[in-house]
């Protein structure tokens, strides 16, 4: 239950502390005293919009804090997957702070969060109701997940939701690659008519390097030729050549190998130098045989290839790796067409499976909302009763729908106002009054599928007074007895009677402002309250026993 609420700076109300107890509390005072105020700093609390119009004006920032207390089990459990925690002694504060500048900060115990994250820690510890929630109610494509709300159809719609987003991503897979494959001649076209040029040129790793080494020295194939037999002759070729000399070296020693110890070791080195000299100068000979002419016609065709190659880099704007890369490239995107009829197959049959899934949990899912209607109008109309809506009947239809991301289902809540008549829908035929009963009807018989500690009620008297008022007020207190903390703006004598805590905000000046200030009633002041909502403006004595009158019947009650 929210055990305190601390408001700094919001709208009328300078600082305030509120503590509340168990029970039912309701706040009462004038009109325009500052009772929504008390609502819309809750709301803050629970992560709604954060307005800079709540801050007081001439404050720099509006500050609210809420401490929950007595938290149940189920309530701790859902918190802790939340990685949320209460405080040693059990309680959990939340808070937020707006700035004039329009930014927000949000705080779980001693820790920032974002507000969202507040929101989903609030919806768990508190539901505010205001009048436009009650006007809502005639939206008809609100109906649906109040019918799911009290079924308790979460787990099934757990799975419902599961198979319909699989379903659904088959659909877009599917959709796309259908897309692709009607585009798949033209793409076919392209990727041939690229693929052509690349495959005819049979490019090889490393061609370019070696055919630019190539054309270097083909375009010196000439200096080339005079050099090497220049080379060769000095090595191999004339009398006195560096090989005749290491002969006539190799046979000296020979001779005086048996006295020389280092002899034989120094004629096996210069044999391997001889070996050495004999295979360059036959390198030498070949590259001076090189034929200037056949070189010419080997360049040519190496700077044709170089040219082809250079086409190829300028066209595909890359160098000659990112041809290479490109032509994988290409060749695979080529075999990815070639199956895409295969893929478009088996993708169709993984969405006729999956569509017999999401109709299998759609069918549970409706089988569970039509047991539940039954269920609901029958409570609804007990509690409608006990509302002094005796001959109120509601009837929850259920039509069938193509898939969508909420069933196979659309509801609507159907209204009869008097026996005998056809039920009709709720916006042609329920007035503002009988809507905010249905809407507490469904408070009511829905507090057990989605349990919160706290529930605020802002106004929900509107257009109902006298015998109905007070029926309202009881049901608002029954819910109490349910283990729910409940609050209630209101207007209406009979409801602020059957209150357990009456706070009573009014507005008063100092210094020249405007405040609103929040006080918690004794008997006599409750009396005096009650007595000013039944007598208006001038409060008897008639007023003061009527009000006494209802305190003494509420205690009863």
């Amino acid at each position: 239950m929210l055990s305190s609420l601390h408001i700094e700076n919001v709208a009328l109300i300078k600082e305030t502390t509120l503590f509340f107890g168990e029970g039912f509390t309701v706040l009462t005072g004038e009109t325009g005293a500052g009772k929504s105020i008390v609502i819309d700093a809750i709301s803050l609390l629970c992560g709604g919009r954060s307005d800079r119009e709540l801050i007081r004006s001439g404050e720099s920032y509006a500050f609210v804090e809420g401490c929950f207390e007595e938290l149940d089990e189920e309530t701790l459990i859902k918190l802790e997957a939340l990685d949320v925690h209460p405080d040693e002694d059990g309680a959990l504060y939340l808070s937020r702070k707006v700035g004039a500048d329009g930014r927000s900060s949000a705080r779980i115990g001693d820790r920032q969060v974002p507000s969202s994250r507040l929101r989903s820690v609030a919806e768990l510890l508190i539901n505010i109701h205001g009048q436009q929630d009650t006007l809502l109610l005639a939206d008809k494509s609100r109906h649906l997940p109040l019918i799911d709300s009290y079924a308790g159809n979460s787990a099934m719609f757990e799975v419902y939701g599961g198979r319909y987003e699989r379903y659904t991503e088959l659909c877009r897979r599917l959709e796309e690659l259908k897309n692709k494959a009607s585009d798949a001649s033209f793409r076919r076209e392209m990727i041939e008519y690229k693929l052509n040029g690349l495959e005819k040129a049979k490019l090889k790793k490393g061609e370019e390097e070696e055919l630019e080494a190539l054309r270097i020295r083909l375009r010196s194939a000439e200096k080339i030729s005079g050099a090497a037999s220049e080379a060769y002759a000095q090595l191999y070729g004339e009398n006195r050549s560096a090989a005749e000399r290491l002969h006539a070296a190799i046979n000296a020693l020979k001779r005086v190998s048996d006295a020389l110890p280092e002899g034989a070791e120094l004629i096996e080195r210069l044999d391997s130098v001889k070996c050495e000299i004999d295979d360059i100068a036959d390198t030498l000979r070949q590259a001076a045989q090189t034929d200037a002419e056949t070189a010419a016609e080997q360049l040519d065709r190496v700077e044709s290839r170089l040219e082809t190659i250079a086409s190829l880099k300028r066209k595909f704007a890359t160098d000659f790796d990112g041809l290479l890369i490109a032509r994988d490239g290409l060749l695979k995107e080529l075999e990815a067409i070639d199956g895409s009829e295969g893929m478009i197959a088996d993708l169709e049959e993984e969405k006729r499976m999956a569509y017999d899934a999401l109709i299998n949990a759609a069918e549970h899912l409706s089988a569970g909302r039509r047991s539940a209607c039954l269920r609901l109008e029958e409570e609804l109309a007990q509690c409608l009763e006990g509302l002094d809506m005796p001959s109120v009947t509601i009837k929850a239809r259920l039509l069938p729908k193509a898939p969508s991301a909420d069933g196979c289902d659309e509801a609507e809540l159907l209204i009869s106002a008097n026996a005998g008549e056809e039920p009709k829908p709720l916006s042609k035929i329920a007035s503002g009054g009988e809507l905010a009963r249905i809407m507490l009807a469904f408070k009511t018989v829905t507090a057990h599928a989605s349990p919160v500690g706290t529930m605020v009620f802002d106004e929900i008297d509107t257009g109902i007074s006298g015998k109905t008022a007070q029926k309202t007020g009881i049901a608002l207190k029954n819910l109490t007895r349910k283990g729910v903390q409940v609050f209630c703006v209101t207007h209406s004598a009979q409801i602020a009677a059957l209150g357990a805590t009456h706070l009573l905000v009014r507005k008063q000046s100092s210094q020249g402002r405007t405040l609103s200030m929040v006080k918690a009633l004794d008997t006599e002041g409750r009396v005096g309250e009650l007595a000013r909502i039944i007598g208006g403006i001038n409060v008897g004595t008639a007023a003061l026993d009527a009000a006494a009158e209802l305190l003494s019947q509420a205690e009863k009650l």
